[in-house]
């Protein structure tokens, strides 16, 4: 196809309002439509529109249907469409979290084919479309001008060269939240662009972020970056699926004008509003069965709420009683704040039937700031023809043991970088460069880059600069050293000092870290104002759950230390070492007031 017609095309689905969820035309309360890369099992069906089940609900008859179909069906006639049984809304419910993710899990083709030959899991089709896919439709970013330019994103870097309105505003176009946008910053002969950066395809980030911004650079200059901000495209060069290594090397050459297409996340007003309702519940007691239901308070505030059903009980069989229900009163006597004792024991002495009085919390279909990795770029799984790039997580640097004879009046010959408050944050220490004709460079056995742990068994951990300097100067008037250090897989040639990268940090072992506790608070109806990634379910394998982007104007960015790549161990009470994306999403929506969330910061890679 020729790319005069491609680019009509483009105009023609800009213009027609396509799913920004599947990037296809359907009715506005259609079920989404997809290109599937595989034949799916019939299994995974759905009995209305014979296409794969989006967005699952199961029936009280054990039938599953896509939600959106079977809400259309049951406007027409409310009876199940295979068995013909009586049945409503209410008696569906979201299908288990183990078909969601099977259904999460398939492969579908970009509907952008003649730009795009990307194969990616269907949850990740969303975030492709709106922040990665070289065929997704866009405007010139002069468009505001007067430019008619419409057109996929990868003609978009050519029109800007040709762009008639290109010289106006000097490239000075804002960035908008929650948009694409595509600016210009002008950089001096030598000038680093002035930034710090974690992510890239090979890390649970997926995508390249700007952790801080340095006041000397061009970008701090220039004024419109800030932390937070994905740079997706650098100068006409794609970045959403470049590692990490990769992205620092196409951000570091040098360019007197250098075109960053970058996406900010828009900052959530509020919260889910929650609509409580309140129901009148009685269940009839039944010798020889268990009611079943199992009563927890919580930490946050009082009350008594249901914490489960036990299958097969009789509250589980009538199944008007929900999970995480609180009771307000049981047998016309007031528990709402109560404890569990006292309403397990009024359950206890009715006789005959228990009458409960519930309020039931509804929320909308709205995300939070913290949101679901379908909702944000996630790992992209590549067709046959090209190779996954190999997470650096899973590598990890190892400990060795290092004696160095030398004269007592000689020094070490080395330079080394970090410390607990150091310019870039609570780090080890680590040797930046080596004097070849020294003790240590005679020896060779160590190299830059390596971690300093001890000194004839002084421990440098938790020290800083100046006291690890003072430490090694103390160490080296003897004749035998001892040194405990972390063999890093990271280093430098040549007689330029070293620098690590964000990945270097990452391989860690954990006795290194340092953990810090930032305290945020959050109104009832505000948001934290980050997004995370990772998880025990990560599609790379068993990972921490990260932080992948803080949002402007939200208590975590006014606050101002949680920073994008940060490693989020726990929150309140709530551990977060070992859980899936999904629970530790769960955890962060709902937890109200002060929020503690213990820390791993590590710095990101200077650019």
């Amino acid at each position: 196809m020729n790319q005069g017609l491609a680019m009509s095309l483009s105009r023609v689905r800009l213009e027609a309002g396509m799913c920004v969820t599947c990037g296809q035309l359907h009715e506005a309360h259609g079920t989404h439509l997809y290109d599937y890369h595989q034949q799916v099992d019939e299994d995974l069906m759905c009995q209305i529109c014979l296409q794969p089940l989006v967005t699952p609900v199961d029936t009280q008859c054990g039938h599953t249907f896509c939600s959106r179909c079977i809400h259309n069906y049951l406007v027409l006639q409310q009876q199940c469409p295979v068995d013909r049984k009586a049945l409503t809304l209410s008696d569906c419910q979201p299908s288990s979290i183990l078909v969601r993710r099977l259904l999460d899990k398939l492969l579908v083709v970009c509907p952008n084919v003649d730009y795009c030959e990307e194969v990616l899991t269907r949850c990740e089709l969303e975030a492709h479309l709106l922040h990665r896919c070289r065929g997704a439709v866009t405007r010139c970013i002069k468009s505001s001008l007067g430019c008619s330019f419409q057109g996929p994103r990868s003609a978009l870097q050519s029109h800007l060269w040709e762009c008639p309105y290109r010289d106006q505003n000097a490239g000075k176009n804002p960035v908008t939240e929650g948009e694409v946008s595509t600016i210009e910053v002008q950089r001096k002969l030598g000038e680093n662009l002035g930034i710090a950066v974690v992510g890239g395809c090979d890390t649970p980030l997926v995508c390249t972020v700007i952790q801080e911004v340095f006041a000397d650079g061009s970008v701090s200059h220039d004024g419109r970056l800030i932390a937070g901000d994905q740079i997706l495209e650098v100068n006409g060069e794609d970045l959403t699926q470049a590692t990490h290594h990769q992205a620092v090397a196409i951000l570091a050459q040098f360019f007197p004008v250098c075109r960053l297409t970058v996406y900010r996340e828009r900052a959530e007003e509020s919260r889910p509003i929650e609509k409580e309702e309140i129901l009148k519940i009685t269940l009839n007691k039944l010798k020889g069965r268990q009611l079943g239901i199992k009563l927890v308070g919580k930490r946050n505030g009082p009350g008594v709420y249901i914490l489960t059903l036990i299958p097969g009980s009789l509250a589980f069989c009538d199944g008007r009683l929900k999970m995480d229900d609180r009771v307000l009163e049981i047998n016309g006597q007031d528990v709402s704040y109560g404890t569990q004792e006292q309403a397990a024991s009024i359950i206890v002495s009715s006789p005959s039937r228990v009458q409960f009085v519930i309020a039931r919390r509804s929320r909308p279909q709205t995300p939070d700031i913290i949101r679901s990795a379908a909702e944000h770029s996630k790992y992209s799984v590549f067709s046959d023809d090209h190779e996954k790039p190999e997470s650096p997580l899973t590598l990890t640097c190892k400990e060795k043991i290092v004696t160095i004879n030398k004269d007592p009046c000689e020094t070490l010959g080395i330079s080394i970088a970090g410390g607990v408050s150091s310019h870039r944050g609570d780090t080890p220490v680590y040797i930046t460069n080596i004097n070849p004709d020294g003790c240590v460079g005679r020896t060779n056995v160590l190299k830059k880059g390596d971690v300093l742990v001890s000194i004839n068994n002084t421990s440098l951990l938790n020290l800083t600069h100046l006291e690890s300097v003072k430490q090694i100067r103390q160490s080296s008037e003897v004749k035998v050293l001892t040194l405990r250090v972390i063999d890093c897989r990271e280093t430098s040639q040549g007689d330029h000092n070293f620098t690590p990268s964000w990945i270097y940090w990452l391989q860690m072992p954990q006795m290194l870290r340092t953990v810090k506790t930032i305290t945020l608070l959050r109104s009832p109806s505000g948001s934290l104002g980050f997004s995370i990634v990772g998880g025990v379910d990560c599609s790379h394998g068993n990972l921490p759950i990260f932080v992948k982007s803080v949002v402007p104007d939200t208590p975590a960015a006014k606050d101002g230390r949680l920073k994008c790549g940060d490693i989020l161990l726990s929150v309140n009470e709530h551990n977060l070492r070992v859980i899936n994306h999904a629970a530790a999403v769960e955890i962060l929506k709902h937890i109200d007031g002060v929020v503690n969330l213990s820390v791993v910061s590590w710095p990101g890679t200077v650019v």
